[in-house]
């Protein structure tokens, strides 16, 4: 309990002591000064001859001449910018002092107002350019495959068209068996199938007559039914179905 007092009272004695002026007797501390001459005898002042002056004269080391850089455009144009901004600083609080906080203000404010706007402009190019990505974790992205594509990657084409017929959708079962050719075509490499690939790019690519003529000859059909405006009845599906299994047979497992 008395030792942070003791402390606390040893602290206030020292900066007491420290603070309260020294009185001493001027008289006892007066200090005898003695003179000292130099007594050296046979002194002789240096020569130099013009010769070694000329020569450090040509030395670098010893040329002490102050070159004035000469100012380009750049340094008057930043000469002139910190002159209106000091006539500024002096319109808005008048004459201020080399060493007070508002000078100190005036020489640091220019900084922070350019390194506000760095900071500013690279968060805008973050928010609005897309390649901002570029600066979080790569992940794969999402891939979005169409209706389409889902049904020939993913799907059972045969049990979509067994359902169809249950249902009675004969024009929906048309388009689920053009959908299992054009399977089982990428499948034997006849072609390469993509979503956005036009009738025609297919026909160029299977080599087959038979299979090409077959091919054209569905796609017709797959086209009239699909895309016509009129009911497709079962009559109609049974003459595509013939087509399409006729295709179908021609179409090898796999080719090497």
């Amino acid at each position: 309990m008395y030792k942070p007092v003791f402390i606390f009272l040893c602290l206030l004695f020292a900066i007491f002591s420290q603070a309260a002026p020294i009185v001493q007797d001027s008289v006892s501390q007066k200090i005898e000064k003695e003179i000292h001459y130099d007594t050296t005898e046979n002194l002789k002042p240096p020569i130099f001859s013009s010769e070694i002056i000329e020569k450090y004269k040509s030395e670098s080391t010893f040329d002490y001449t102050e070159q004035i850089a000469s100012e380009n455009w750049w340094t008057q144009f930043k000469s002139w910018i910190w002159q209106l901004w000091l006539k500024f600083w002096k319109w808005l609080v008048g004459d201020f002092e080399a060493g007070g906080f508002v000078s100190f203000l005036v020489h640091m404010l220019p900084y922070l107002i350019i390194f506000a706007i760095v900071v500013f402009v690279i968060w805008l190019f973050y928010k609005l350019n897309p390649g901002a990505s570029f600066f979080k974790s790569k992940e794969k992205p999402d891939v979005f495959l169409s209706e389409e594509e889902k049904i020939i990657k993913s799907k059972n084409i045969k049990q979509l068209i067994e359902k169809a017929l249950a249902d009675k959708n004969y024009r929906l079962a048309v388009r689920y068996y053009y959908l299992l050719i054009l399977k089982k075509l990428t499948e034997a490499e006849l072609i390469n199938y993509e979503f956005d690939k036009t009738n025609s790019e297919y026909f160029a690519e299977i080599t087959s007559e038979e299979i090409n003529f077959g091919f054209k000859k569905a796609t017709l059909l797959y086209d009239y039914i699909w895309y016509g405006n009129f009911a497709v009845t079962e009559e109609n599906y049974l003459k595509a179905q013939k087509t399409f299994v006729s295709l179908e047979n021609q179409i090898p497992e796999s080719i090497d």
